[in-house]
């Protein structure tokens, strides 16, 4: 049993998988192409893994088996080549490894990049509210009290929501401390990180695009599978396996496998199970009939992948706006609410 190595940096994940493309390309063996890399690698944490991986391979060992013992990478990408292995197309699986984790890196460096400024200003803005409420109505109450005049009902609703909120302010300090902790401690801990991981897949990994990355991993794996020469009903055992883990995603895969072995065909059991939507079904159907299936899934992968995409860039720009627009009228309403009985003294002055 090998030691837990350290994790193989996801920007490296594309590079590695188009290194070992160019191997299996070539024809070059695992124990060799990967010899050759360990030749040329100075980071000592990529040696670490590297060094496993070669003896494994020399040892005999397949590179999927390899690269599930080196515990450095990806899960998703040690199924996708164990699965490769099995069906003979190990190169064709790393390309599409490659490009996946090259979407992945963009996406997360779209995501890094919207998110950064609207999260700054939803800090700044509600520092802003707090202040107004917790420091500066008060203020407003009290000479306004002086002078006979009381604010708006929503001003008034508002401060005192700021005097609740700067008496419970030490429990608020100390929740967001443990909470922080806890978020630390499970970043920190690979057992826990993992177990965390499980459990939020298994109750959301099925849902909105979440659930549509699975899909779009079930369509690729199927593509692949299918174009090996594999059973339908092979296939969807192994697409399964790839792409499982979410409550809502098994209980699809698993009505899929149910419809194919009680006799449906392979488009009428993929339209069955929920996976996709009616005009993916239809293709779906289709591409059975023309003899184009495994085709039409991995482009259906890829649709589902981009798609996913999409709907994140579009939840990620409507944030700023939602949030200039709510803390703005939050803002206006505190403001009006002082100005208009100070306006009323002093038209009456």
């Amino acid at each position: 049993m090998s030691t837990r190595k350290a994790r193989i940096p996801e920007q490296y994940l594309p590079v590695f998988c188009r290194e070992l493309h160019q191997l299996v390309r070539s024809g070059i063996p695992a124990a060799e192409g990967l010899s050759l890399l360990r030749e040329d690698e100075t980071d000592p944490e990529v040696l670490s893994w590297l060094e496993e991986l070669c003896k494994l391979t020399e040892e005999g060992a397949p590179l999927a088996e390899a690269l599930t013992a080196a515990q450095a990478f990806p899960t998703y990408m040690t199924d996708m080549v164990s699965l490769a292995e099995q069906t003979g197309r190990l190169e064709d699986a790393l390309l599409s490894l490659q490009r996946h984790y090259e979407r992945q890196l963009r996406m997360k460096a779209e995501i890094r990049g919207a998110v950064t400024v609207p999260a700054v200003l939803l800090l700044v803005m509600i520092a802003v509210v707090i202040l107004l409420i917790t420091q500066v109505l008060p203020v407003f109450d009290r000479t306004f009290a002086q002078l006979g005049v009381s604010m708006g009902g929503v001003a008034a609703g508002m401060m005192r929501a700021g005097t609740a909120l700067a008496k419970a302010g030490t429990w608020i300090a100390a929740l967001l401390a443990v909470m922080a902790a806890a978020a630390l401690v499970i970043g920190l801990v690979p057992d826990l990180r993992e177990k965390f991981t499980a459990w939020f897949k298994y109750r959301h990994g099925g849902r909105g695009v979440l659930g549509q990355l699975a899909a779009s991993r079930f369509a690729s794996s199927m593509a692949m599978a299918t174009a090996s020469g594999l059973s339908m009903d092979e296939s969807v055992e192994l697409a399964a396996k790839l792409c499982g883990g979410a409550r809502e995603i098994d209980e699809k895969t698993a009505k899929c496998r149910a419809a194919i072995e009680n006799g449906d065909s392979p488009a009428d059991a993929l339209a069955g199970c929920g996976m996709f939507s009616n005009r993916d079904c239809r293709l779906l159907k289709l591409a059975e009939r023309t003899g184009n299936l495994p085709e039409t899934l991995e482009d259906l992968a890829a649709r589902q992948e981009e798609e996913s995409l999409r709907r994140i860039d579009r939840a990620v720009g409507a944030i700023e706006p939602a949030i200039v627009v709510i803390t703005s009228v939050l803002a206006g309403v505190i403001l009006l609410s002082v100005m208009l009985p100070l306006m009323g003294l002093l038209s009456g002055i």
